[in-house]
């Protein structure tokens, strides 16, 4: 599936929800809040979303385009009330031509 995580309107509840670099390119607090407002629509009680975004450590740009970087602290608490977070991580992904990025890890449980 290929969408704008913006517009998707998905007809079922999930258990998992995983997002792996794609909530750091929104910069914009109204779409943040829209992004976790979907999240706790299509997530049932009970499930998990796991969720990484470039660390403070990261620049400012990625492939031409401003991110949002985060510590762990800001992204728990960006995911809003309703959300438990029990677990933290920090990884260096290396890319295809060697550059190091710094990714922080949240794992939370909704409520």
């Amino acid at each position: 599936m290929q969408c704008d995580v913006l517009q998707w309107r998905p007809t079922r509840r999930y258990a998992l929800w995983h997002d792996r670099a794609d909530y750091h390119f929104l910069t914009e607090p109204g779409d943040q809040q829209r992004y976790w407002q979907s999240v706790g629509e299509h997530l049932q009680p009970g499930g998990h979303v796991i969720i990484a975004t470039f660390a403070m450590d990261r620049p400012r740009m990625c492939s031409g385009l401003p991110v949002q970087r985060y510590d762990h602290d800001e992204l728990g608490a960006a995911m809003g009330t309703g959300f438990t977070v029990v677990a933290t991580d920090r990884e260096i992904h290396v890319t295809p031509t060697g550059g190091e990025q710094p990714f922080i890890w949240v794992v939370a449980v909704k409520e």
